[in-house]
């Protein structure tokens, strides 16, 4: 694992969970960013077909940090099946990448 870095996301069901969410994360150095957008799901869960209003988490952090990271989310998620999932980025802009290297846990 290494310095590329990473987005991340997970959904939770208010605002104010995604709230706290972001700011536990950034607060421990896990993440540099993170945005969060209303969205609108479509899923089955136990046979049944929903429709929920969710708050998307755009996590912006660093492949060596997926593993606490990861963690992390399980560890204060409501839902019992989050989705956490990590998407690499593929080029960034420097300035916004150091940035974010000064934003995160040490490697």
């Amino acid at each position: 694992m290494g310095q590329k870095p990473v987005l991340v996301t997970t959904t939770l069901p208010s605002k104010e969970e995604a709230l706290k969410m972001a700011n536990n994360l950034v607060k421990n150095k896990l993440a540099a960013c993170v945005n969060i957008a209303e969205v609108f799901s479509v899923y089955e869960w136990e046979n049944s077909i929903q429709e929920d209003n969710e708050f998307k988490l755009f996590i912006k952090s660093f492949e060596y940090i997926w593993p606490k990271l990861k963690d992390a989310i399980k560890e204060n998620h409501t839902y019992s099946v989050p989705e956490i999932s990590m998407i690499y980025i593929e080029d960034m802009h420097d300035e916004y990448k150091s940035w974010m290297s000064d934003n995160c846990l040490v490697s």
